[in-house]
């Protein structure tokens, strides 16, 4: 199981590679576009000439990613139902299962649920930095405990259950 682990992180699928990469390129542009918002809100208008300019050498290479993606997700099969327990990363092959089970809005389920538990969890009677902590790491925490544990105990029974009913064969 270590190995395995070992070779997940070492080997991590191309097209999530490429999703990374342009989603970053696309994220840095937000991001100085909003520093330049700010710097022309104190009064140092005239310094975000050079932070445009990386906007713009940031939006080329977004676009240089997206067409490499594109490229990458041509040339894939579609993946199978079945071929999910094959995944090497523990977490991916979950996610893969609990995504097929109930579909894209499970995430987004499960972080609602996580920031209103940890906010039922967790008192205000901490100081403010503590708090700043606590609830960021709280949320974490229980996200990947419903996520990855509860859901998957749900999910994956059902996930069989589907598989077998098409005729296709697990090991």
């Amino acid at each position: 199981m270590n190995q395995k682990l070992i070779n997940a992180i070492k080997n991590p699928p191309p097209e999530r590679l490429a999703a990374i990469e342009y989603r970053s390129h696309f994220l840095q542009c937000i991001g100085i576009t909003v520093v330049c918002i700010l710097l022309i809100a104190k009064g140092f208008w005239y310094i975000i000439f050079a932070f445009i300019f990386g906007v713009g050498i940031s939006y080329s290479q977004g676009i240089t990613a997206y067409k490499k993606y594109q490229m990458i997700m041509s040339l894939q099969h579609p993946e199978q139902a079945r071929e999910f327990e094959k995944e090497k990363s523990p977490t991916r092959r979950r996610s893969k299962i609990i995504t097929y089970v109930m579909g894209s809005s499970a995430k987004w389920m499960t972080i609602t649920i996580s920031v209103v538990l940890s906010m039922m969890i967790i008192q205000a009677r901490f100081s403010r930095w503590i708090l700043m902590l606590i609830y960021p790491l709280t949320i974490i925490l229980c996200y990947i405990l419903i996520y990855f544990f509860i859901l998957y105990w749900i999910c994956y029974p059902i996930y069989k259950r589907r598989i077998n009913l098409k005729g296709e064969k697990l090991k």
